[in-house]
């Protein structure tokens, strides 16, 4: 499979702003994943309602967005990731999100909570090493006052199939990161518009 020919049958979903398989450096042998980078989210949700478990190139294929990173798809998203963590807007007035399922990603966190007034920034929390969700998240609001109506309007609402638990984030002592150990806890967040593509 060719970066072309993925560009080719992706193209039945929308517009495709790029493609990059993966190769192995020592062999230059196709790792059995890619990246395709659709025009917009819409799209790359239709291309994962359209291909995700479909025969392409003679293989059943998993389609999603690279929320949890393995393996070399980390090597490859964790700059880009990282990059998108360093988008999120803190603020003293942080909710902890608990409960999360798997699924869901920094932007479907924001967006469940779009409606809350006051609303700056969301981020899923991953763990360092294997970079899956760690079922918990923050999200961080411009005021006491719409951080506790956020609170009281969002606690045990539901998000992607289970009831959001809700506290008031605890403040931690700063501390002074190691150069092993920096970005590392809160490394990893996906851009939106990728499709990861694992046969």
């Amino acid at each position: 499979m060719t970066s072309s020919e993925l560009s080719e049958i992706f193209g039945e979903a929308g517009s495709v702003a790029d493609v990059e398989i993966v190769y192995d450096r020592v062999t230059g042998r196709s790792r059995g994943f890619g990246f395709v980078k659709m025009g917009s989210v819409d799209e790359a949700k239709e291309a994962i309602r359209i291909f995700d478990g479909s025969q392409v190139g003679g293989r059943t294929v998993k389609v999603n967005f690279p929320e949890v990173p393995r393996g070399g798809e980390r090597e490859v998203m964790g700059p880009r990731i990282q990059r998108g963590y360093r988008s999120f807007l803190d603020s003293p007035y942080k909710i902890y999100a608990g409960n999360l399922s798997w699924g869901v990603t920094s932007h479907s966190l924001r967006a469940a909570f779009a409606s809350q007034p006051g609303l700056l920034s969301a981020k899923v929390i991953h763990e360092r090493d294997t970079g899956r969700s760690r079922g918990f998240g923050f999200i961080s609001f411009e005021s006491a006052e719409t951080l506790e109506a956020a609170l009281n309007a969002m606690n045990g609402a539901e998000l992607d199939g289970r009831p959001l638990r809700l506290n008031m984030a605890a403040d931690r002592a700063p501390r002074t990161p190691s150069p092993e150990t920096e970005s590392t806890e809160d490394s990893l967040e996906s851009s939106e518009l990728f499709s990861s593509i694992t046969a």
